[in-house]
């Protein structure tokens, strides 16, 4: 069971009489908004609201299928085409969606943030070697940070013809969405991330990298039009979370 932002919509994954679905439900009157048929594994946590409840999305092939509330109808009557499209979110305060493209033939990887229901890009960014990206955008939708998972690349042998990748180096891609035209930092870190967390309210993230038994808790403060800045390191710590309080500055 899942609940929408706003509580108007309840999301049940479950047996029916004609097989496991998930139904979205109008909690006020009871009655069945929608319902999918889940082939064979629980799609409940595909579904994913906009801060108002305005729409619901989830993820199909090569695309994003967005639904107006109270209709439940395809906005615009049809799915939106995204080619190697890997993960979505929406910001948690406004109607954007920040999703991103795998590598393929040679095309970077990329992450785009649209406004919906234009369906308007607002930001696109490149990336390339990427293994794997994670969104996190922070509580009050001032930054979103994209974790990208990258190949160290290593030289290619002449007598080879494949490039061989060694490693992992992670890079951190910051939108700041309140600044115009969306501007993005990048901080690297050559280590294994174990935990990123965004101060839910304020301008600061923290990183814990390194090995588990020994590593190191990196605190980075945003400020408009400069780098994110270093403003505490604590080394050879024993910890694998991050839990900062709900309004921010302790964690």
């Amino acid at each position: 069971v899942e609940f929408s932002p706003c509580e108007n919509y309840l999301v049940t994954y479950g047996p029916t009489a004609t097989g496991q679905k998930v139904i979205i439900w109008d909690i006020r009157t009871g009655v069945e908004k929608r319902s999918f048929v889940a082939d064979g594994m629980s799609v409940l946590s595909m579904f994913r609201w906009s801060h108002d409840d305005k729409y619901v999305a989830r993820m199909g092939d090569n695309s994003i299928h967005i639904y107006e509330t109270p209709s439940f109808y395809l906005l615009d009557l049809k799915s939106i085409k995204i080619p190697g499209i890997r993960g979505f979110s929406w910001s948690p305060t406004d109607n954007v969606i920040a999703y991103w493209v795998e590598e393929q033939n040679q095309i970077p990887a990329r992450v785009t943030l649209m406004e919906i229901p234009k369906k308007r890009e607002i930001r696109n960014k490149n990336l390339f070697h990427v293994a794997d990206c994670k969104l996190h955008w922070q509580k009050s939708g001032d930054y979103l940070c994209v974790k990208v998972a990258r190949y160290s690349k290593l030289k290619k042998d002449k007598k080879e013809l494949d490039v061989k990748f060694l490693g992992m180096f992670y890079n951190f891609e910051i939108f700041h969405m309140r600044e115009k035209e969306v501007p993005v930092d990048s901080v690297e870190i050559r280590e294994l991330i174990l935990a990123f967390a965004w101060e839910p309210v304020g301008n600061k993230f923290s990183i814990i990298h390194g090995e588990q038994s020994n590593a190191n808790v990196s605190f980075y403060e945003m400020n408009k039009g400069v780098k994110p800045t270093l403003v505490k390191k604590l080394e050879k710590k024993s910890c694998t979370h991050l839990f900062w309080s709900p309004r921010g500055q302790f964690i």
